[in-house]
């Protein structure tokens, strides 16, 4: 006898189709739903519809209409539309939606989880963020090329230690080192992720404002 969906179980399956704690960009795993699925005992089908429901729910909330202090707002209402959900889902059902906001311009896109046709959970890699290769594939590309896409917006960290400098081009982060940028994948930091949460101890700066020497 299978186990029954339950609140807390949607909200982990949330949190691992979205990678929250895993990289700084929502993720779309249909796959690890499924194997949260598999290891509670839980049907696949209705632990990905449920997703489904919050993800969709979520999307109803218009970021651009809860300024000032959006990502409160937002999950006030979220908890509203979705009580039972937990606070992990609730952070990373926000900070899918601003990140969308911040980055993409735009809406979240649909949920792109429930089983197909075939009986199969769609894989999310090709609905949640077509624009983002995975972390593995992208790491790849830097590695066979060895191109870095030339940085856009310019981010200025200040540390105990001296200013540490970044670079935001196409939903990549990269840091300045050794003169050279290269790619920076950090969990809660890079440019990517201030740009939702606006780090008091960062800032946009200006080309001019980078040491000299530095490559576009």
């Amino acid at each position: 006898m299978s186990t029954p969906v339950n609140g807390d179980m949607v909200s982990a399956a949330v949190v691992a189709y979205l990678g929250w704690g895993r990289g700084p960009h929502p993720a779309a795993d249909a796959q690890a739903v499924a194997d949260l699925a598999h290891r509670h005992g839980v049907p696949a089908s209705d632990l990905a519809r449920a997703v489904d429901h919050a993800i969709a729910a979520a999307n109803t909330i218009r970021v651009d209409e809860l300024a000032p202090e959006g990502g409160s707002r937002f999950a006030s209402r979220l908890r509203a539309l979705l009580p039972w959900l937990e606070d992990d889902a609730v952070a990373a059902l926000t900070s899918r939606a601003f990140w969308y906001a911040g980055w993409d311009g735009g809406e979240p896109p649909p949920p792109h989880i429930s089983p197909g046709p075939d009986g199969q959970a769609e894989h999310a890699a090709t609905g949640e963020t077509p624009d983002i290769a995975p972390r593995a594939d992208r790491h790849a590309e830097h590695a066979a090329t060895g191109e870095t896409p030339a940085p856009r917006e310019y981010w200025r960290h200040s540390t105990s230690l001296g200013p540490r400098y970044f670079a935001f081009s196409a939903g990549h982060d990269f840091i300045l080192r050794g003169g050279e940028w290269v790619p920076y994948d950090v969990y809660k930091s890079g440019p990517s992720w201030w740009r939702l949460t606006g780090e008091t101890d960062t800032e946009v700066v200006d080309r001019s404002d980078l040491p000299p020497g530095t490559p576009d």
